[in-house]
């Protein structure tokens, strides 16, 4: 659909917000205040789709997305970040989406922070108990876990492990 429009010289964008504009003044307006804010045109040169701008936009307006991230990993893709926060981009492998690409964006949602903290938790345990563990087998006693461990552990288990995950571009996201 888009190369055939290309070829005829008909811009996708401009249609459908012309029809915003016919038809809601005020959502064509806010979707033009929205496109200035994220600076996406800056950012892609307007290389862009209509249906990726209005997922943003409407996200935005109902608070389903934080456009912040996902214009940050963006950013990345486009060499004008530093680095990504989430694991690497990959292509998709099988039909329809064959040939396109997916990168993850950290939401900073509760959901997306347990879903890192599960994988981590899979991945790399809880070396501060494991420690305990093993320090309490080196030294032949029977030791318990104290209310001063409890913050250790939970540390660990949660920030320690983010960070591990981050540090190996593994943390994943929407």
């Amino acid at each position: 659909m888009e190369s055939f429009c290309e070829e005829k010289g008909v811009n996708l964008e401009n249609v459908f917000l012309d029809k915003f504009q016919e038809e809601s003044p005020d959502m064509y307006a806010k979707i033009n205040v929205f496109k200035k804010m994220i600076r996406i045109a800056e950012v892609l040169e307007n290389r862009y789709s209509i249906s990726f701008l209005l997922d943003l936009f409407f996200g935005f307006e109902n608070s389903l997305i934080n456009v912040d991230a996902v214009m940050h990993e963006v950013k990345f893709l486009e060499g004008t970040e530093p680095e990504s926060h989430t694991k690497e981009q990959s292509e998709f492998k099988r039909p329809p989406l064959k040939g396109l690409w997916h990168k993850h964006y950290m939401d900073g949602s509760i959901s997306g922070l347990a879903q890192n903290v599960n994988n981590a938790l899979k991945n790399y345990s809880i070396p501060y108990f494991e420690q305990k563990i093993i320090d309490a087998q080196k030294s032949g006693e029977e030791q318990y876990m104290t209310a001063e461990d409890i913050p250790h552990i939970v540390n660990d288990l949660v920030t320690g492990n983010l960070q591990r995950r981050r540090e190996e571009q593994k943390t994943t996201g929407e």
